[in-house]
């Protein structure tokens, strides 16, 4: 009855193996043939998925690890998620597909030393406990992918914030060209009022009295309102200008605050996902 009972759960655990995805395999090591598991990861690249199964195995559960024969390997340790031994582990990762249609194929191998490799035939719990890590490591690879993406966007909210003090300085130099602009136009104005009344009461003058040197003083004071007409359109235009250049920092200010509080929400939101 007992080894019924074993059968049908060895064949539930085929099964289940078969519907998650997780399946036993055999993968050449050197010259060796080691037996384990292996599963298929969709929408990222073999590299990532290295990159996030190296973080969990190491942050995670403490292990060290170095690479030989194609292979991330951890010997002789303790690894809670398989059981109470020491265990060999050895993983790799390839891109398998076409283009449209690739995949992240992972294989790990968990042996008890000497390639004793753990399969269902020999040890069906500690098998159990390979195929639920491995179930997870879709979810492991998203946290892994939302932290480096996280440190990312970090890092471009480093640069925005750069571009950001830098514009804010285009905008204060501009400013202040604009208020000493503005100061000139009023100076240039006050100018010209008052050569007006200069130029008005030297007509006058002159109506009254026809004298030659009150009308070369009225020559000589249009020549000095043309040249102060011309420093004011001169000014007038460089604050066309200026007033120009500061709507496009101001415009770059706004996309680039845009784009600050878009990485910021981001970040918040997958932070969020990182704690659930």
């Amino acid at each position: 009855m007992k080894k019924v009972l074993l059968l049908l759960a060895f064949v539930s655990v085929l099964t289940s193996l078969s519907a998650q995805k997780v399946n036993e395999t055999v993968i050449i090591y050197g010259k060796d043939q080691l037996k384990g598991f292996t599963v298929n990861i969709t929408g990222t690249s073999a590299s990532i998925v290295a990159d996030a199964l190296n973080a969990k195995l190491e942050k995670e559960f403490s292990l060290k690890g170095s690479k030989k024969k194609g292979f991330y390997v951890y010997e002789n340790q303790p690894c809670v998620a398989f059981g109470d031994a020491r265990y060999d582990i050895y993983f790799t990762t390839a891109d398998v597909g076409k283009k449209n249609n690739q995949f992240a194929q992972v294989t790990l191998v968990v042996s008890t030393g000497n390639f004793n490799c753990i399969t269902f035939s020999n040890d069906p719990r500690t098998s159990r406990n390979i195929v639920a890590f491995l179930e997870n490591l879709t979810n492991d690879v998203e946290k892994h992918k939302a932290t480096l993406r996280i440190a990312e966007l970090k890092s471009q909210l480093t640069t925005l914030d750069k571009e950001r003090q830098s514009l804010l300085k285009d905008q204060a130099k501009i400013q202040e060209k604009l208020n000493a602009g503005n100061d000139e136009i009023k100076r240039l104005s006050d100018q010209l009022d008052k050569k007006n009344e200069e130029i008005e009461k030297l007509q006058d003058s002159y109506n009254k009295s026809h004298d030659a040197a009150v009308k070369e003083q009225i020559t000589a004071a249009v020549k000095e309102r043309q040249t102060i007409h011309k420093s004011h359109n001169s000014t007038q235009k460089s604050l066309l200008s200026l007033n120009k250049d500061l709507q496009k920092v101001k415009t770059k200010l706004d996309a680039n605050q845009k784009q600050i509080d878009a990485a910021e929400a981001e970040i918040k939101s997958l932070e969020h996902t990182l704690e659930q």
